[in-house]
């Protein structure tokens, strides 16, 4: 995308989110537009380079409302439809058409054009459930099966949780004295990447099958990168090893523990994102059901959770 292509389609997506009545602010590079509407944020970035994508996909943006920090949604605008993102909305040529037509017959009628969150990303949600691409634990779980576990009436949902589900490698060690000392590690996390709680993961059970039209997508709160970190964090803690060393001197013996732990660059991580369905049941109270393995959530997933 050359540079007046880029400020065309910056210009365009500026009034779009305008005529939804989003307060929209030209950005400095690598950024183009910020759009605040409600406490809400939308940062977006108009780009065909894997490059910028990627560090734009990849990176959690705060921006301070009213007094608190909130995490800002991403639109990237792209007809790069090889690039690919794990925490990013996308509009291609298609979703561009059909919200730049909206915005225009909002204008002609002065009308507030109506562009809630989960429409922002509606093209790109039904073109991945069409062809599969996202990568989630089948629905084993029933809709009224789900109701009968969760005990309770209300409106059911199907919602998609996104989670970090981590391959971690650590190789090594050190000879003290006499001892030898390994940090080998090989093995499978996974966390939550709405609250940031660990879970176990079945690599074997991904699927990448299509899913229901009405089932939402929730945004990933903690980022890649954070998720890796905690991970690095967590396996040098755990490969640390403490070693008693004696020590004597004239006619005393003393004795001091000396930890050895694993070089954080030794840690080799490779990371996808994953979902896990959830049944979510909502009535008097909000029951919520893992639509893989039919467990009930200890902490459902509320309504301070933002939703693609």
């Amino acid at each position: 995308m050359d540079n007046q292509t880029r400020v065309r389609a910056r210009d365009e997506i500026r009034q779009i989110l305008e005529a939804a009545s989003y307060d929209v602010e030209v950005m400095e590079e690598p950024l183009d537009l910020s759009a605040i509407r409600d406490g809400e944020c939308i940062l977006v970035l108009c780009s065909d380079d894997p490059g910028e994508i990627a560090q734009f996909d990849q990176t959690v943006f705060k921006v301070q409302v009213g007094g608190d920090a909130i995490i800002c949604k991403k639109l990237l605008f792209s007809l790069n439809e090889q690039v690919g993102l794990t925490d990013c909305l996308w509009w291609g040529a298609a979703a561009f058409i059909d919200f730049a037509g909206k915005a225009a017959f909002a204008r002609v009628l002065n009308r507030v054009m109506k562009l809630d969150p989960e429409h922002v990303t509606d093209q790109v949600l039904r073109k991945e459930r069409g062809e599969g691409g996202l990568l989630h634990l089948p629905v084993q779980i029933t809709e009224q099966n789900a109701r009968i576990l969760a005990g309770t009436d209300g409106v059911a949902t199907l919602r998609l949780i996104p989670h970090w589900l981590m391959h971690y490698h650590c190789e090594g060690g050190l000879a003290y004295r006499d001892s030898r000392i390994s940090f080998d590690a090989d093995g499978w996390a996974g966390v939550n990447a709405i609250n940031g709680l660990w879970t176990d993961i079945d690599d074997d059970c991904l699927d990448d099958s299509a899913l229901p039209e009405e089932s939402e997508v929730l945004q990933a709160q903690v980022s890649k990168e954070q998720a890796e970190e905690q991970m690095v964090d967590l396996l040098v803690k755990k490969l640390t090893k403490k070693v008693r060393i004696k020590q004597e001197k004239r006619d005393a013996i003393f004795y001091e523990d000396k930890a050895f732990r694993p070089d954080r660059s030794a840690v080799k991580i490779e990371t996808r994102r994953v979902f896990v369905p959830i049944w979510q049941i909502r009535g008097k109270k909000i029951v919520e059901i893992n639509a893989f393995s039919g467990e009930p959530l200890s902490t459902p997933m509320d309504e301070g959770v933002e939703i693609l």
